[in-house]
């Protein structure tokens, strides 16, 4: 990976995260996951603010715990 591959990296995870980060402000919930791009459960979306289906969630959650 070179620094335009890093740097692009970078800026696709900050947007993302910026985008999360207004929709829980907003308190709207993405149809479909960020990460898979599959539908997000509708009960989910009533529960929760949230950008990630119930896998992905989890994923993520394993993968912060490291």
């Amino acid at each position: 990976m070179d620094n335009a591959d890093l740097a692009a990296k970078i800026e696709t995870d900050t947007r993302e995260r910026i985008l999360a980060k207004h929709q829980a402000k907003i308190g709207v919930s993405s149809l479909y996951c960020r990460i898979c791009e599959d539908p997000i459960a509708e009960e989910r979306r009533k529960l929760i603010v949230t950008d990630l289906c119930i896998e992905c969630a989890a994923m993520e959650e394993k993968r912060n715990k490291r």
